[in-house]
This record gives structure tokens, C-alpha cells and sequence, in this order.
């Protein structure tokens, strides 16, 4: 019989998550009696509360490694399942902030949008579960069953309002969804079959020791789970399900969708490029080289054409992902985790300054942004700020420090070709942001912009805000995540 061991602080975070999440679902289903905004405050508050105690065990911890559910190998160190290191203490951070961002933005807007509040929160902790798992996760079944966990939730929060385009942008990503799983599954069996372990850290050592036919196999394996994380993640060319999604699910949801489910998938992606299916030099490194390259050129080339606010930060989105696909191929996890970080903190400023505005003018254009700067201007400054941080000008320092971090990265590792790619890119960014920029300094057409900024907006405003002044000024703090 074989022995196995766990230390529980390695599940502490994810244990605890899920515990909340059926919580959140049993007081909303038995208090049906209390006031609707009772319940909303209820719930919202213990959702808070269960994600601030995953921030604070994550920073007490950050330096310790916990092992989870390990046995003994044949050969080599013991083989785990779930694994707390430095590397995953800095993915739950950005995970944990973004959600707890999420949380906040959904206490501005969210029973306005006739959405249940106990099935939300309860989806939102589901799948930040499955996230925290992805990202602790050393092996490919672990991995596969805490992407669908991360996944399955956050269609039923896209079809929550339960109107056409909601029902259409889930449905999307219900599907795109099955034919990646079965992608990746094709990928992990293969793997299986000529290394014979799921363990990502024993099919690093036996991938250099495959005869050259097993390796074609193993070659092949590896990028049907590479492409598995490709459509999760929203990489080109399997992206084409993600700009209705995001238009059709309301602005939390769609925040939530770009902040922690992309978190997560590439989180994932990079524990396994770095630490089992792609070691240092193998080829499939150079494929998701390629992958970078094409996705954040698409996805910026797109960017330029949209005329809505939304469908423009989700083909942003794409083009940032290729950004941070493009170190992630030279397995820099230090990089990839700090431009998680300033992504993470921007995007949920960005969607924040979005659902404020949407809430008064629901169209979403960019038009509808006219005059901001006259009749908001403190909202006109922050939005301006997060765009700014996106398009990595000063002074948002943190989009410049981790765009040039991925930069380093790349031409450390002798890829010239995709620095290029990605210095191009960088100039396209800048004229997808600053077209949405202007729009804030023209004159209106008609009806000058006005709206009623409650204080759970502004509060999430000025901490997404302040965090980015932080990240800007105290770079390190960032690039510390991983390390």
C-alpha cells in the first residue's frame, strides 16, 4: 500500500474558498425572508471576508513550501499533486486581488441587474476555487479537473440575466469550452502513455530520455494541451468566443472573466510550460513563441476597429495575453507574474470606470465617453490613468516596467524576431488606448455626460488607483510575487 501525506496549509486557501462558497448558497436559499439589500450585504460581506483571509495566509506564508497530497516516487524527490511555493503563493495573490476587486465592483451595480445575488457569489468562490487549485496544481489530472471548475461556473454567471445575448455569449463559451477540454484530454493521455506518470515534475526528467519516435508523440501531446489552454484563455486563433461573452454577460461578470478565469489559465499554462510538458529548449516553447506573437497582434489590430467599450478592452485583453504569452515561452515566471499583477490591478480599474458609465448610458460606445473630462473629470483622470497603465506610457510606471520586464525577458532568450513583434505591437496598443482617450477630451454632440457615482465605485476607483500608483512607484513589489 502506498503511502501518501498532505500538509494542510497547502489546501488551506482553496479548502477555505470552497467552504464559503456552499455557505454563501445555504444562507441565500434558507433566508429568503430577509430584505433583498440585507441579503446583498450578508453575503457580499462573508464573500469578502473568506477572500481577505486567502490574502493574508498567502502573505504570512509566502516564502514557505507546503506539499499536498504526495507520495513516494520510484525515483527522485516525492511526487505531489499540489504544491504551495513561492511561485503559487504570487498567482493566489493576483487571483485574490482580482476577486476581491470583483466582489467590490458587483457591491456598486449588481441587484439593479435583477441577478441572483446568492448564485452569483457562489459561482464567483466556485470558480476562484478551481483557480487557486489550477495554479498550485504539479499534475495534469489536478490540473484538468481545477480548469473545469474554474470554467463551469463562470458560464452559469454569464447566463445569469437570462437575456438573448447572455444566453448566446454562455452558450459560446460552454462550447468552446468542451472542445478544449477534449483537446487537452487527447494531449494528457498521449502524455501518459509514453511517459507513463501524470506527474509534471517526472515528465520533465523522462521527455529528454524518449527514443526520437516517442518524442514526435510527446511533441504533439504537448501542444494539443498547450492549444487546450490556448481557448481557455482566449489565445489566437481560438479566441473567436470571447468578445460576445464579454459583451453579453454583465460588467462584473465580463470583469471577473478578464481578471481572474484569464488569471488562472495562464497561471496554469505557465506552471505547465515551466515545470513539466516544455523544458528549456524543447520546441514547443518556440510554438508558444509563435502563439504570443499572433495573438497580440490580432488582438491589438482588432482593438482598433471597435467602436463599444467593452468589445474594446476584450480584443485589448486578447493582445495582452499575447504579451503575456510572449516571456512565458522563455519560462520567465518572475515576468509573467508581474505583468499579471499590473493587468490584473488595471483591468479592474478600467472595467470599473466602464460599469459606472454603462450603468447611466447601457449603449457602451465609445462616443457615450464625450466630455468626460469637463463633467467628470475625476473619473475622466482615473480612466485616462488605467488606459494609460495599459498602453505602458508614463505615468503609469507599472504597465512600463512590466511591458520592458517582458521585453528583457525575450531578448535574454535570443528572440529577436518576437522582440520586434512585440515593439510593434506595443506602438498599435498605444493607438487603440489613445483613441478612447480622446473621446474623453471632445466636445458632446448633444447631452452633456453626467452620471451618479455611488461610493462602493468610487472606493474600488481610487484603491485600483492607489494600487497602481503603488505598483508604479514600487516596482519590485511585483516581480517579488514570484520569487
Amino acid at each position: 500500500m502506498t503511502l501518501s501525506w498532505t500538509d494542510w496549509q497547502a489546501v488551506a486557501v482553496p479548502l477555505v474558498l470552497a467552504i464559503g462558497a456552499i455557505a454563501v448558497l445555504l444562507i441565500d436559499s434558507f433566508w429568503k425572508s430577509a430584505p433583498a439589500e440585507l441579503r446583498h450585504i450578508v453575503v457580499t460581506s462573508l464573500t469578502s471576508a473568506v477572500i481577505l483571509f486567502g490574502i493574508v495566509f498567502v502573505w504570512a506564508q509566502r516564502d514557505d513550501f507546503k506539499p499536498g497530497f504526495c507520495r513516494p516516487a520510484v525515483e527522485g524527490p516525492a511526487q505531489c499533486s499540489l504544491v504551495f511555493e513561492p511561485l503559487t503563493a504570487g498567482l493566489w495573490a493576483v487571483l485574490l486581488v482580482g476577486a476581491l476587486g470583483v466582489v467590490g465592483l458587483s457591491s456598486y451595480n449588481l441587484l439593479a441587474k435583477d441577478v441572483p445575488i446568492g448564485e452569483y457569489h457562489f459561482l464567483l468562490l466556485s470558480a476562484l476555487t478551481g483557480a487557486t487549485v489550477l495554479a498550485g496544481a504539479r499534475d495534469l489530472a489536478t490540473l484538468v479537473i481545477a480548469l473545469e471548475v474554474v470554467s463551469l461556473p463562470t458560464f452559469a454567471m454569464v447566463g445569469l440575466r437570462h437575456d438573448r445575448r447572455g444566453s448566446e455569449g454562455a452558450l459560446k463559451a460552454f462550447l468552446v469550452s468542451v472542445l478544449s477540454t477534449a483537446v487537452m484530454l487527447f494531449g494528457v493521455s498521449y502524455l501518459y502513455g509514453v511517459t507513463g506518470s501524470l506527474y509534471l515534475s517526472t515528465i520533465a526528467n523522462r521527455l529528454s530520455d524518449l527514443d526520437p519516435d516517442r518524442a514526435r508523440v510527446a511533441f504533439a501531446a504537448g501542444l494539443f494541451v498547450i492549444v487546450g489552454f490556448a481557448f481557455k484563455i482566449a489565445a489566437v486563433p481560438f479566441h473567436a468566443w470571447l468578445p460576445d461573452t464579454y459583451v453579453g454577460a454583465p460588467v462584473e461578470v465580463t470583469t471577473f472573466l478578464a481578471v481572474v478565469s484569464k488569471s488562472a489559465g495562464v497561471g496554469g499554462l505557465l506552471v505547465v510550460v515551466t515545470s513539466g510538458i516544455a523544458p528549456a529548449g524543447s520546441e514547443l516553447r518556440t510554438a508558444v513563441a509563435i502563439l504570443a506573437a499572433v495573438t497580440m497582434t490580432v488582438g491589438n489590430l482588432a482593438a482598433l476597429r471597435q467602436v463599444e467599450a467593452v468589445r474594446l478592452l476584450a480584443w485589448s485583453s486578447i493582445g495582452q495575453v499575447g504579451f503575456l504569452l510572449a516571456p512565458l515561452a522563455v519560462g520567465d515566471a518572475q515576468a509573467v507574474v508581474g505583468y499579471l499583477a499590473a493587468y490584473v490591478v488595471v483591468t479592474l480599474g478600467a472595467f470599473g470606470a466602464v460599469a459606472v458609465v454603462q450603468r447611466h448610458r447601457p449603449g457602451g460606445l465609445l462616443t457615450d465617453y464625450r466630455g468626460m473630462v469637463r463633467s467628470e473629470p475625476g473619473l475622466a483622470a482615473a480612466l485616462i490613468f488605467f488606459l494609460v497603465v495599459l498602453a505602458g506610457l508614463p505615468p503609469g510606471l507599472a504597465g512600463l516596467f512590466t511591458k520592458f520586464a517582458a521585453f528583457q525577458a525575450v531578448i535574454d532568450a535570443h528572440l529577436g524576431w518576437l522582440a520586434i513583434v512585440m515593439a510593434l505591437n506595443v506602438m498599435i496598443g498605444l493607438a487603440v488606448y489613445l483613441r478612447w482617450i480622446t473621446e474623453l477630451f471632445r466636445l458632446p454632440a448633444d447631452n452633456p455626460f453626467s452620471v451618479d457615482i455611488e461610493t462602493p465605485a468610487v472606493t474600488m476607483l481610487t484603491l485600483c488607483a492607489a494600487l497602481t500608483a503603488v505598483l508604479s512607484v514600487l516596482p519590485s513589489v511585483m516581480f517579488a510575487l514570484a520569487t
